[in-house]
């Protein structure tokens, strides 16, 4: 019997293994595609941030920008003594309308709370840093310009990541798992991602498709 299986090798999955491994687990990986060409993580922009609502997810963003900004060294293994992931720290711009204004004030209270860094205008003062756009619309935006927010190469930094696990002990293999019955392991991780449900039918997990539009302003 296994340790940990854990099923899907993208980033959640490989993420897992690394933090088990380092841990002492016996970690085993389960990727059906190990080229990830249909993997959900190579065609995500990589975005580290730390503008949430809950308290724990801006922890997260403050650990996860901890994290990433010590790759060269946390991840460094013998094949690949020098690991990097391409990091862009241009930050976050969230704008809101008048429906959701107070939300995004009450959210600002915990960005306080945990020392998140983040500024937050009025809507009319929009232009005054961001010339570019227009605030038709806008009542408040937040805003980081501290190298707290940004994003990195996702495949990048999933190579090292997926190194670093393999130097500690993770194995990979291929495999396409139906059913989680087919395992035997002390512990069972499921890193399927929107596919979740293929595994887990009485888990409400319903795939959701999000558009990202890349532009380059003046």
């Amino acid at each position: 019997m296994d340790d940990v299986v854990i099923v899907g090798g993208g980033i959640i999955g490989t993420a897992t293994a690394y933090f088990l491994s380092k841990e002492g687990r016996k970690v085993k990986v389960i990727e059906r595609d190990p080229t990830y060409k249909t993997a959900s993580f190579p065609l995500s922009l990589g975005g580290f941030r730390r503008q949430f609502f809950q308290t724990e997810n801006i922890l997260l963003g403050k650990f996860a920008r901890e994290f990433i900004f010590q790759i060269p060294e946390l991840l460094k293994t013998e094949k690949n003594p020098k690991p990097t992931a391409s990091m862009v720290t241009n930050g976050y711009l969230l704008m809101f309308g008048p429906e959701h204004a107070e939300e995004q004030y009450k959210a600002l209270e915990n960005h306080r709370a945990c020392e998140a860094g983040t500024k937050n205008i009025k809507g009319s003062e929009l232009t005054n840093f961001f010339p570019y756009i227009n605030s038709e619309g806008i009542e408040t935006a937040t805003f980081t310009d501290n190298q707290s927010e940004g994003w990195i190469d996702p495949f990048m930094f999933h190579g090292a990541l997926k190194s670093k696990a393999m130097e500690l002990g993770a194995e990979f293999v291929k495999g396409e798992i139906k059913s989680l019955s087919e395992i035997k392991a002390k512990t069972i991780i499921s890193a399927a991602g929107c596919w979740t449900k293929e595994l887990l039918e009485d888990i409400p997990v319903v795939p959701q498709k999000h558009t990202v539009f890349r532009v380059k302003c003046p």
